[in-house]
């Protein structure tokens, strides 16, 4: 029986997917670039996004083709083969630096005297024993954790009004900025374009109908909570500081300061945090063992714990250390992800017109 999420669940996956992941360190790359106006880059992106989402749905509103697309066991014809070959790779790519991003971040704030090696190992079982359970428990969990740092996200501002500068953002908006912000939108849309991961869930939506209202919900929700990171990092410590940060958000839940006692709510925070990255990365593995699956025509899990290893010690091989990571992210995958999301959408508008055409016949031979 195919598992089933509902249209919040769904929801809460898109948000989780393009907040969980890059907020470890994006914002620095992102303020680098579009300096003190860094923080409208959401603002930018985001009818840009949509304006994809509204050409992967099409004009059916309803969108009964999503049940039937890209399922496991079914025929499948080349055109979507060479779709699930280049979604694999992307989704590879994803995890490797998620992973590794994931595994460093935890060696530096909370484990610095445990080796990378082992700190693979764990996190790799835990994320394993989420995935194989499948998208309906990786659903559920994102929704839990997604919800708790929701709030404590939303309420970053007034926790930090005390320490709010208004200098650090201006000068405001003018015609001089506009190639900084271009810059920063650039660097930014291969990690918000990470949303189309949808694609593979897509037939697991219910109702089908309200799946690209979800998916458009979704999107907006995970970008206002990164604007309000980014907006918050620039107002409390500004340019100069995030530009020499590793983890500019760390260093900026650091600086909440209710009372004289509690002074440390950045351990606190960041235990919140773990968990919706472990999801987002439980996530790609799922991803992954479906694109395997579906080339097999046979959904099974046997592939899972072998190729969660390998990819994840490909994590552990391919960079040296956290500066290697952040080259990587911040300057190869801006180009690699584009190309790839890019590629991804157009394919996918060809698997869904074989898709409709195959039903319009069904119902035409009915």
């Amino acid at each position: 029986m195919k598992q089933k999420i509902s249209e919040l669940q769904l929801s809460l996956l898109v948000a989780n997917l393009i907040f969980a992941g890059p907020i470890i360190s994006l914002p620095q790359i992102i303020l680098q670039q579009g300096d003190q106006n860094a923080w409208m880059v959401p603002i930018i992106i985001y009818p840009i996004l949509l304006t994809l989402i509204f050409i992967i749905f099409g004009k059916n509103k309803n969108a009964e083709w999503t049940q039937n697309v890209l399922l496991i066991g079914g025929k499948s014809k080349w055109i979507e083969k060479g779709f699930i070959l280049l979604f694999l790779l992307f989704v590879i790519f994803t995890f490797i630096r998620d992973l590794r991003g994931m595994i460093d971040f935890v060696a530096t704030v909370l484990l610095p005297t445990t080796p990378n090696d082992v700190l693979m190992v764990l996190s790799i079982l835990v994320v394993i024993y989420v995935a194989i359970s499948g998208i309906e428990v990786i659903a559920r969990m994102t929704s839990i954790f997604f919800f708790i740092l929701f709030i404590i996200v939303s309420m970053l501002p007034l926790l930090l009004m005390n320490e709010w500068n208004f200098g650090n953002l201006q000068p405001l908006f003018g015609m001089e900025s506009i190639p900084a912000i271009l810059r920063a939108v650039y660097v930014t849309f291969s990690w918000m374009g990470e949303i189309f991961f949808f694609l593979i869930i897509i037939s697991n939506s219910n109702p089908p109908r309200k799946a690209r209202r979800a998916v458009i919900i979704g999107t907006g929700l995970g970008l206002f909570l990164f604007m309000v990171v980014l907006l918050s990092a620039l107002a409390v410590l500004g340019t100069k500081i995030i530009r020499e940060s590793t983890y500019p958000s760390l260093m900026l839940i650091q600086q909440i300061n209710i009372t004289d006692f509690l002074d440390r709510l950045d351990l606190v925070i960041t235990v919140a945090w773990l968990p919706t990255i472990f999801t987002k990365v439980a996530f790609l593995l799922y991803a992954i063992n479906h694109c395997l699956s579906y080339l097999y025509k046979h959904n099974t899990n046997k592939y899972l714990f072998p190729i969660a290893f390998i990819v994840g010690y490909l994590s552990i091989l391919m960079f040296k250390n956290t500066m290697d990571l952040l080259r990587f992210s911040f300057y190869t995958w801006n180009i690699i992800g584009l190309i790839l999301e890019l590629m991804l959408v157009f394919i996918f508008l060809f698997v869904r017109r074989n898709v409709k055409m195959e039903m319009k016949n069904k119902q035409a031979e009915s």
